[in-house]
This record gives structure tokens, sequence and C-alpha cells, in this order.
């Protein structure tokens, strides 16, 4: 193994992360700006200061990225062009982007900023490495979930399309698929795609049948002992997470990955000391989602620094004076750190250009074409999602759409849903946003046996295949498209015929969207709230399971409910239907008719959502008679239908668009 075959990526929150960064030998370091990054908390750079630490990291052969990784609104695309001229004045490495219209933008207008695609945006399969690759990303960081097959798979098909792979290596694990959680969102607006994630799966909880109280909490995740397997695996950027974490920790932990990857690439035996990464703040540790672990392991009832309680094992204190001794050596290592650190970044100067170099004054933007725009000039179509079977025959109703959901373990099930398919020939698939491995191959099965007329897919790889076959595909609501250039990305890079609007967006952040007019807008009005997604059971911390990890029998056959109510008096819903992996949903549906008549121009479709998941929200219809009702309160002016909606509907949510982004 050779040095230039990885590159260590570390945080940085702040000068003084970014400094400790490179002191202790990373090779690559992303931060953010006081705006569009998905780490609102950390302090983050001006514009007055990036070109003095572009000056810095470059003189110590280190690489600064810039994250650009939240959601772009409308309003903000001027804003968003001008940065991206100032960036073009500098010496900046490369941006991480999640919004698909600023990866257009990038694309087409700024082609010399190298892009990179964030974690926001998923990256699980082959069709989504491919779709990323079309909007110019040299390289993807991979979903936390993979295990290191996965990785090493997608890795080699990285490498056939020049697409180079990046893995947290150490570092907070989220509970749930990144860029698809919504929870924070939900709960008061503190959108993670907007980097204001106000982490409700750390908070405590009212205590579960299995006395946990914390039962979203994950420990920590250390790869310190797998750094062979990646490289054995093809992975190029060993990224570090903590962009909210102080200087002390980011030397740390850059320190002992850095001293690692040396001894690799010298022939040397890897180190299993891990003293020094328990020193500063961890949640403990575990690689399971690497080693495909997923399990009671992976859980801690405590989201608070862990390392006095480890210390406390490891020296098997025996009493409060023991504990305390723990304690004490605990501040004095750190303070050591801390000095450490403030003595190997003493000269180093980040003010020194800003006189001559400051990116605030004038600069030529340039001018983006002027969109399309189709306002709609009927009443919406309505579609019709289901997840049963025997709801098909909704198909028999004139004018609507139905679509299927289809499961995340599609492989399974591919052969018996194309029968149904070919047995019910107006029904129409609706892809998941999680298809990992042979579950994708079997999207692609799937497709190229049936064709549809039509299909909305929440996994930018299915639009991928779908592109690639000739299919109309919809974007799904899951893939967060929140502006015009988005919609333009998904219009003419991969031949959407239509996509959703997000539900995080209130009605002034939707009102300007411009659309094609080949292109279709969508928007769900009712349906219940999926917060998040996770590959972990949300049940063992929770009603209990027997099993102490997640086997393939679980997402084929498992079929529970159970909830959960936090401190702050918020319920939420876990269920996990056969077939797909756990998920979490609001205690109520959002039911959201106000759109109708706050934006009538903007959609050429709306859907409701009527699978079957068991919220607090009672229905007191039957679903074809939801569907009537529905169908007759799209048209202008009937205001009947819609109370009529509301009275049978109860209670029901609507705070996202109330609130907005």
């Amino acid at each position: 193994m050779t040095r230039d075959q990885f590159e260590l990526l570390a945080p940085g929150g702040d000068l003084d992360s970014i400094k400790a960064a490179i002191a202790a030998g990373a090779d690559a370091i992303y931060c953010g700006l006081d705006r569009f990054n998905a780490r609102n908390r950390a302090t983050n750079l001006t514009l007055d200061n990036l070109n003095g630490v572009l000056t810095l990291a470059h003189q110590h052969n280190c690489k600064i990225f810039l994250t650009l990784n939240v959601l772009i609104l409308e309003s903000e695309i001027p804003a968003i062009v001008r940065l991206l001229s100032q960036l073009n004045t500098t010496q900046i490495d490369g941006v991480i982007v999640q919004d698909l219209g600023l990866a257009y933008i990038l694309k087409h207008h700024f082609p010399d900023l190298d892009v990179h695609a964030s974690t926001q945006l998923n990256t699980h399969n082959e069709g989504q490495i491919r779709f990323l690759n079309q909007l110019t990303a040299s390289r993807v960081n991979l979903s936390r979930e993979l295990n290191i097959n996965e990785i090493r798979h997608l890795a080699e098909f990285g490498k056939q399309h020049n697409v180079m792979m990046e893995v947290f290596v150490h570092g907070s694990y989220c509970i749930g698929f990144s860029g698809i959680c919504y929870i924070s969102s939900a709960r008061n607006g503190a959108s993670g795609n907007r980097g204001r994630c106000s982490q409700p799966c750390r908070e405590q909880y009212e205590p579960t049948k299995t006395g946990n109280h914390y039962p979203l909490n994950l420990k920590d995740n250390s790869a310190f002992g797998d750094l062979q397997a990646l490289a054995d695996a093809g992975v190029y950027s060993l990224k570090v997470e903590g962009r909210i974490k102080k200087s002390h920790y980011v030397y740390t932990v850059v320190d002992n990955w850095r001293k690692q990857i040396d001894r690799l690439c010298d022939g040397e035996a890897l180190s299993t000391d891990t003293r020094e990464l328990y020193t500063v703040f961890n949640r403990d540790f575990s690689n399971a989602f690497l080693q495909g672990e997923y399990g009671k392991a992976m859980y801690i009832d405590n989201p608070r620094d862990h390392a006095v309680k480890h210390f406390a094992q490891v020296y098997q204190c025996q009493s409060i004076d023991d504990v305390q001794q723990v304690k004490k050596k605990l501040y004095d290592d750190k303070t050591a750190i801390i000095e450490t650190v403030a003595n190997k970044t003493a000269d180093f100067d980040v003010t020194s250009n800003i006189a001559k170099a400051s990116l605030k004054g004038a600069i030529d933007a340039p001018t983006l074409p002027a969109l399309e725009h189709s306002a709609a000039t009927a009443a919406p179509k309505l579609s019709v999602l289901i997840s049963d079977p025997a709801d098909a025959y909704l198909c028999e109703q004139e004018n609507i759409d139905v679509y299927l959901q289809l499961p995340m373990g599609l492989a399974d099930e591919c052969v018996s849903l194309i029968s149904l398919f070919q047995a019910q020939p107006t029904l129409k698939p609706w892809f998941p946003a999680i298809l990992i491995g042979d579950d994708f191959t079997a999207a692609h099965e799937f497709l190229s046996t049936l064709k549809p007329t039509m299909l909305i897919t929440n996994n930018s790889g299915v639009g991928m295949i779908a592109k690639d076959l000739g299919l109309n595909w919809v974007a799904g609501p899951q893939m967060n498209t929140t502006n015009s250039y988005a919609l333009k990305c998904l219009h003419q890079e991969f031949a959407a015929s239509g996509a959703f609007i997000s539900n995080e967006l209130n009605m002034k952040q939707m009102r300007n969207i411009k659309r094609a007019p080949s292109m279709r807008t969508f928007y769900s009005i009712y349906h219940p709230n999926t917060l998040l997604t996770s590959r972990q059971c949300l049940f063992q911390q929770t009603e209990g399971c027997k099993k102490i990890k997640v086997n393939k029998g679980c997402l084929k056959r498992c079929n529970k409910r159970t909830s959960i109510i936090n401190l702050k008096d918020n319920p939420y819903v876990i269920q996990k239907q056969r077939g797909s992996h756990n998920s979490i949903y609001s205690e109520h549906n959002v039911l959201n008719l106000e759109v109708l008549s706050d934006l009538p121009l903007l959609f050429t479709d709306v859907m409701i959502d009527l699978r079957d998941i068991q919220t607090e929200t009672k229905v007191e219809a039957t679903k074809l008679a939801l569907v009537q009702l529905f169908s007759q309160a799209l048209q202008e002016g009937n205001m009947a239908e819609r109370q009529q909606i509301a009275q049978a509907i109860q209670p029901t949510a609507n705070a996202q668009y109330l609130k907005g982004l």
C-alpha cells in the first residue's frame, strides 16, 4: 500500500479545528461557510478568512473541500451563483453537494469546480453512482449503513466509471439513512437537509418495554481496526465525522488515523490501542455497520460522553474515589492534548492574506439562462399509493393513477411482483429510497421485464435505469426536489417526466418554482409522514426482540408496530412492513388541502398515500370512498368535499407546510 492510495479527510468546524487537523496530518479537510452547509451549529468560515485557510492548508499539502451540502431554495439561487463565482477565483479543491439543482448549475456553469456527492445523497447502489457521475461527481460519500462487501462492490464499480469512494471511519452514527431523515424537520422545522438537525434520536424517551430511555441512540462509529479491510475494498477517502467537535477531538482522532495509515503503508502491524480515541468524546464504539452486524450491540442507552465509564471499567474502579481519579486523569490528558495542539499550531496564520484576497468584493457572476415555465391549466390529476395488492381494484376508478409500493427487499419478491403487475397492467410501480445490492439488481430485472408506462422512484439509481430503458419516470418525494434547477436537472440530464416537490417546503418557498411544459410537478397532499428509515432494528430497544442481530429473514418476514414517546411529548410510531426496513412515522398523518388553494397553478398531479401504515390518525371512510372524495375535492371550488375529507380523517397535521425549511 502507498500513501497516495488514501486520503485522510478531517472535519473543520472552526479555524482551531482546521489548524488541528493540519497539524495532525490530514490530507484534506471539509469545512463550511456560514451559509449553505449541513452543520449550522459549527462556527464555520467566512469568505474573508477562506483564502487564508487555503494558503495555510496548501502549504502543508492539505486540500480544502467546501461543504455546500444542503437543499437550495428557489430564492437562494442568485446567492449560490454569486458564491460559486467567488469560489471560482480561489484555489478551493472541491465542493460537496446534496442538491441536484446545485449539481446541475456546477456542471453547466462552473465546470472547473470539483464536485463531491454528500452523504446526504444516501448513495448505496451502482445506479446512484452512475447518476452522480453524470453530474460530474468525482467521488461519492457512501451510506454509513453499508458493509465491507457492499463497499468493495461499489468501489470496484466506481473505478470503472472514474468515481472514487469515500467512507466514514470515525464519529457519530445516524440511526436513519441520511438525506431521507425528516424527524427534526417535522418536529420543529429544524431540517437535517438544511444542517439544522436537533437530534431527536439522541433525546430521552419514556421508558420502553425493554427499560431503555434512549431507544434510538447508537454508539459511535470506529473502523480503526478495519483499515486493512477498507484498503482491500478499494476505498480512497477515509472520512472522520465531527464538524461540531472541538479541536482537541479533531487532533486526537486524525493523529491516530494518520499513524494507523502510515503503519499500513510501511508494512507494520496495525495498532489495536484505542486509549486516545476513548479519551476524547465518544459514545463507546462500534464497527457493526461495516461488519454487517446490525443489532443490539450497536445501541447505548446514554448519548453523553462515555470516556469516564470506559476507563472506570479498564481500571476496574471499585469506589467513588477511584472514579474521581479517572476523571482527573481524563481532564489532565485532555489538557495535555489541548496544549499540544496549541503548540503545534502557534505559528499557523490564516489572516495574512485577508487584506489583498478578500472574496467579499464585486465579482462577475454568470447570468443563468431564463427558465421555461408553464402553469398548470387544469385541475391536478390524482395519484394513489397503496401497499396491499388487494387494493389494486382502485385502478378501476377513472382518471386516477394507482401505484403499488415495492419492497426494499425487492430481490426476494421480484418474480411474484412481476406476475402481479402483468396481471394488473394499469397498476404502476413505486420504488423505495433504499435498494441495496441484489435488491437494486432486481429493480433492473423488474423494469426490463415489465417496461411500465410510468413509475415513481425515490431512488436515483432506479431513475438511471428508467432513463436507459426510455421509460417515463417521476422523482419521488424522498429525492428532495426544492428548486427549479433540480427540476431542470432531472428533466434534461435524466429524461425524467416529472418530480415531487418536497413536503418540507412552505407555500412561499414553492410558489416561484418553474417547470418546463413537458415536466410534471407532483405533490403529496395526504400521507403518513415517514420521518426516517433505518437498516437497524428499532424494536430491540423498544418492544424487545429475541434476535441479537438483524438477519436476512428479518427484512423479508418481520411485520411489527410499536410507539415511543419523547419526553418533549412527541409520540412517534415505529412500523416495519414485511419486505422493508424499519421506519418511524409521525403520530398523525399529514393532510394538506390548503396547498390546492394556495398554489393552484403549480401542480399537475397530487398524490394521496393509502398504504397500510397504522398511525394514530383515524380514517372513517373506505379507501374507495376516500379516492372519490379526493377526486371531487380537486375540482375548483369544491369546498364541501374538502370539509368531508377533513371530517373523515382525524386528527391530522400540517406543520411542515406551515414552517417550511
